[in-house]
C-alpha cells in the first residue's frame, strides 16, 4: 500500500456480528460476518488445499493460527516468524509477514511459502530502522502436528536488501501452471525517496515522517531522488516486477535455490533476470488467480499520484510504471501536470499493457494537482474474481477494496467490477460496500469466499483487529 500520512489513532467499536451495510451494485445487499477479532494486525487469511477445512489468518507482526472448522482460532501459531522479522514501527508500516502460499501438493509433501521482511543481513549496504532483508522462504508443517510449521525447516528461496518501509508488495500466490508467482516493490518509499534519504523529525504522531530537507509535496522532490522510479522499468532488477519461479526444482542455471520456468521471457538472455514474469508495477502488494476459467492472474496497482489500478495479466511484458500511471502519463517532474503524450512502449520496445480497473485517489484534490476526477480511496488493496456460490449475484464479478475512502478515518471500501466484452475497455466498477475501518486486505477460501481483514488504527498497534466473511444481505 501506499500511504505517506501519520494515523491519528482512534479505536472503532463495532457492536455485535456484523457491520451495517449499504446497497451497492445493481442494489446487491451484503453484510460481513465476524470470523475472527482481538487480532493486532490481520493482513492474510489462506485455505490449506487438503481438505481439513482449517483456514490461516496470518498477523502483519509476524505470526499466524489456525482458525479450525469449529470457528475458533488456535492460541498456538501455525507459525511464529516475531524473533526473525524485523522491529515494525509503531506508525504506518508496510514491512511485517505479509502473505502465504500453500504448495499445489501441500496434502502430501507439506511445503508452503511466505514472504516477510526479515532483519538486516549484516552485508547490506542499508543501515537505519528502516533498513531489512526482504525474504521469501519455503516451510514444512510439523510431520507430528499438522497445526504446526517446523521452524528448523526454513529453506530460504530469495532475498533482497532492502531500506524502506513502504513498497513491499508482498504478493504470493501459486498459478494454475504451479509455478509460484511472487509480487516485489518498486523499492521506493514516500514520492519514490528512500527512506535512508529521509531525516528523522521528532513528532509526537510519527518520529520518521518526512523533515524539512524532503517536501511533503510529492511532485517537488529533489531530481536526485528521481532515478528510483525507473527501477520497475529496469529488468535487470528485480524490483517492481512479478517473478515466476519453479520451486518444484532445487537448484538449476545457476539458481541455487529454485528452477527458471522455460517460458520465462528473459531466461538465458543478458537483458533481464530470468525470473522476472512482468515488470512495470510500483508495489503488487496482492496479485490473484481465478480459480475457473482461464486462471487469469490479477495484480493491484497501487497509485503514486492519482490513479489506483488493477492489472489484468494475461501475458508476460510491461505494465507501465513509472512511464505511465495507469492510463495515463507519468513523469516525476511533471506529476502535478502529467503530459498528454507519452511513450506505448517500453525500453525494449515492447507494448506496455493497460489496467482493466482505474480509479482516483485523494491526491486529485491537493492544490497543485491539475487533474480533475472525483476521488474514490486511498489505496487499493487488490481482490479477487468470485467463484463462491453464497452470493451468486457477484458470480463472475471482481470484487476488491481500498484502504480507507478519507484519509484520516477509518473508512474503508469494498468495490465491483463487471468484465467488458472488448479487450481495452475499464470494467465497470461499482460500490458495493462502506466499513468503519481500514480495509488491509482481500481473502478467498477454498470454496472461493471471500473474506475481509480490517483494522480500526491501519498500522500494526494493539488488538483491533477483525477477520470478515462476505455473506449475502438482507433483502
Amino acid at each position: 500500500m501506499r500511504l505517506c500520512l501519520t494515523f491519528i489513532a482512534a479505536f472503532i467499536w463495532i457492536a455485535g456480528q456484523s457491520v451495517a451495510t449499504g446497497a451497492g451494485a445493481d442494489q446487491l445487499k451484503v453484510q460481513l460476518e465476524l470470523i475472527a477479532d482481538g487480532l493486532n494486525a490481520p493482513i492474510f487469511l489462506v485455505e490449506p488445499p487438503d481438505g481439513s477445512g482449517r483456514r490461516i489468518i496470518g498477523e502483519q507482526m509476524g505470526v499466524a493460527y489456525v482458525l479450525g472448522t469449529d470457528g475458533k482460532l488456535q492460541k498456538q501459531p501455525f507459525l511464529d516468524l516475531r524473533d526473525k522479522i524485523v522491529p515494525l514501527l509503531q506508525a504506518f508500516d508496510e514491512r511485517g509477514l505479509l502473505a502465504l502460499a500453500f504448495h499445489p501438493q501441500f496434502a502430501t509433501n507439506g511445503l508452503f511459502y511466505v514472504n516477510y521482511s526479515a532483519k538486516r543481513r549484516p552485508a547490506s549496504p542499508f543501515t537505519g530502522k528502516t533498513a531489512y532483508t526482504w525474504r521469501t522462504s519455503e516451510f514444512r508443517v510439523d510431520g507430528k502436528d499438522p497445526n504446526r510449521a517446523d521452524p528448523a525447516s526454513e529453506r530460504v528461496l530469495l532475498q533482497l536488501d532492502w531500506v524502506n518501509r513502504k513498497h513491499n508488495g508482498g504478493g504470493l500466490a501459486f498459478g494454475p501452471d504451479g509455478y509460484l508467482y511472487i509480487g516485489v516493490g518498486d523499492g521506493g518509499g514516500a514520492h519514490g525517496v528512500p527512506d535512508i534519504h529521509i531525516p528523522a523529525k521528532i513528532d509526537k504522531d510519527d518520529k520518521y515522517r518526512h523533515s524539512k530537507e524532503i517536501s511533503e509535496d510529492p511532485f517537488k522532490i529533489p531530481k536526485k531522488f528521481h532515478h528510483y522510479d525507473n527501477y520497475a522499468q529496469d529488468t535487470g532488477r528485480l524490483n517492481g516486477k512479478i517473478l515466476r519461479i519453479d520451486v518444484n526444482v532445487k537448484a538449476a542455471g545457476g539458481h541455487p535455490a529454485y528452477g527458471i520456468p522455460g517460458t520465462n521471457l528473459f531466461r538465458g538472455k543478458a537483458e533481464g533476470r530470468d525470473e522476472i514474469y512482468a515488470w512495470g508495477f510500483r508495489n503488487p502488494f496482492r496479485l490473484s488467480f481465478d480459480r475457473a476459467g482461464n486462471g487469469d492472474m490479477f495484480v493491484s496497482g497501487v497509485a503514486e499520484s492519482f490513479w489506483e489500478t488493477v492489472y489484468l495479466v494475461q501475458r508476460q511484458g510491461n505494465y507501465g510504471w513509472a512511464i505511465r500511471e495507469g492510463r495515463h502519463c507519468y513523469l516525476r517532474a511533471r506529476a502535478y501536470d502529467p503530459p498528454k503524450d507519452c511513450p506505448r512502449h517500453g525500453p525494449l520496445g515492447e507494448r506496455i499493457h493497460d489496467p482493466i480497473i482505474e480509479y482516483a485517489n485523494w491526491s486529485v484534490k491537493r492544490p497543485w494537482s491539475k487533474v480533475t476526477a472525483a476521488p474514490m480511496g486511498t489505496a487499493n488493496v487488490g481482490g479477487f474474481l468470485y467463484r463462491g456460490r453464497a452470493i451468486l449475484e457477484l458470480y463472475g464479478r471482481f470484487v476488491f477494496g481500498d484502504f480507507s475512502s478519507i484519509v484520516m478515518k477509518p473508512s474503508g471500501q469494498l468495490f465491483t467490477a463487471t468484465p467488458t466484452p472488448r479487450w481495452g475497455v475499464l470494467w465497470t466498477v461499482e460500490k458495493l460496500h462502506q466499513l468503519d475501518v481500514r480495509l488491509h486486505s482481500l481473502a478467498e477460501d477454498g470454496d472461493g469466499e471471500l473474506y475481509l481483514l480490517t483494522t480500526a488504527l491501519g498500522i500494526p498497534v494493539g488488538n483491533t483487529g477483525k477477520v470478515w466473511k462476505l455473506v449475502p444481505g438482507t433483502q
